[in-house]
Order: C-alpha cells, then sequence, then structure tokens
C-alpha cells in the first residue's frame, strides 16, 4: 500500500527575511498547526523542510505531512473547520499566491539513516554516482492535486520530489554544485514536529 503524504511548497512574505520565516515557521506555525486536533486527524506525522543558505530556489520550506488512510485523500485539513485557525497565520507567513500544496505518494529507494545533511530536489532523476548518499526518497507528486494552501486551485510544474541525505556537509555541497542549473536542488534542516520520528 503506497504512504500517501500532502507536500506545501511554501514561499515566504516578501516582508519577512528569511531568518524570521524560519523562525516562525518553526516555533509558532508548527505548533499551532499541529495542536489542531483537525490537524492531527489527517496526518500521522508532520515534517518541516526549512531551505538553508542564500540561493532562491523558488520555495523556503516543505512541510510534509504524511497522511492518516482514508478512502478520499483529497478530502483533508483543508475541508476542516479548524483549518480557519491558521489561516491567518498564513496570510502573515507565506506569499499565499506562491504557496502550492500537492498530493504524492512516497517510494523510498534507499532506506538508510536520515541525517542533518539533507537536500529536496525537484527532477526526473538523480544523477547516478552522487556520494556520500545515506538515504534516498522519490516522492511522485499528483499535479491535479495542487491547491494554493487552501484558499483556490494552482499549477505546479514538477511531478516527482527527490529527498537526499548525506554523511556529510562536504558530501551535501558537492551534489547541490553538481546538479546546479539542471535542477532544482535546495539544501535543507529537517524538523519532525511529530510522528514516528519523535514518539
Amino acid at each position: 500500500m503506497p504512504i500517501w503524504r500532502r507536500y506545501s511548497f511554501l514561499k515566504r512574505n516578501a516582508a519577512l527575511s528569511r531568518d524570521a520565516f524560519s523562525t516562525h515557521y518553526e516555533q509558532v506555525h508548527g505548533p499551532l498547526a499541529a495542536g489542531l486536533e483537525g490537524f492531527r486527524k489527517f496526518a500521522t506525522a508532520y515534517r518541516q523542510n526549512h531551505v538553508e543558505g542564500d540561493g532562491d530556489h523558488g520555495f523556503d520550506g516543505l512541510t510534509i505531512t504524511t497522511q492518516s488512510h482514508r478512502e478520499d485523500y483529497s478530502k483533508g485539513f483543508f475541508n476542516h473547520s479548524d483549518y480557519a485557525k491558521v489561516q491567518p497565520d498564513e496570510q502573515y507567513l507565506f506569499d499565499v499566491g506562491k504557496t502550492v500544496s500537492v498530493l504524492g505518494t512516497e517510494e523510498p529507494e534507499i532506506d538508510g539513516p536520515r541525517t542533518r545533511w539533507k537536500v529536496l530536489m525537484l527532477a526526473d532523476a538523480v544523477p547516478s554516482g552522487a556520494r556520500g548518499l545515506t538515504r534516498l526518497v522519490r516522492n511522485a507528486l499528483d499535479l491535479g492535486s495542487a491547491s494554493a494552501l487552501g484558499f483556490g486551485g494552482a499549477s505546479f510544474d514538477h511531478g516527482t520530489l527527490w529527498e537526499l541525505w548525506f554523511d556529510s556537509a562536504q558530501s551535501r555541497e558537492r551534489f547541490v554544485a553538481q546538479v546546479e542549473g539542471a535542477s532544482i536542488a535546495a539544501p535543507v534542516r529537517e524538523v519532525h514536529v511529530y510522528g514516528p520520528e519523535t514518539a
């Protein structure tokens, strides 16, 4: 059975620096959402990915929620009354017009350890010969499910998201330099808000 997830590619409000965005995303927005019964009804795990460095990768953060099993994955937190409690914070934190959420499935390809050196990559394939790779997950995105965080329809151009973990900062930097220009590759800091990994 596939593992269904929701991927929310977050673009920060232009009034916020990346550091201010990241602090608020982790310390305010995460606990706010995670504390809602309506959020936890639909998500068994919640992880944040904070883009590191100064580059513009098209997004400043990525929320990944593992979805609770149900018949229709298009029905979720965005349809729940509790969602209204986070919308004011989303309006403060995000550029909603450039923030997109999509459903997809997780397919681990290398089931090794998570490390603190992670990369998110939007591309059809991972180049062969990546050195220092400890874990690799392919996420197939359902482009027909794209929405602007529950505010209406949206479009997204990338059908595959890769999550890559490396054995060192040097391995991660070497990989990002290798694929720069050929794909969107963002070094990120992963934060586990709740789920099996934080129990």
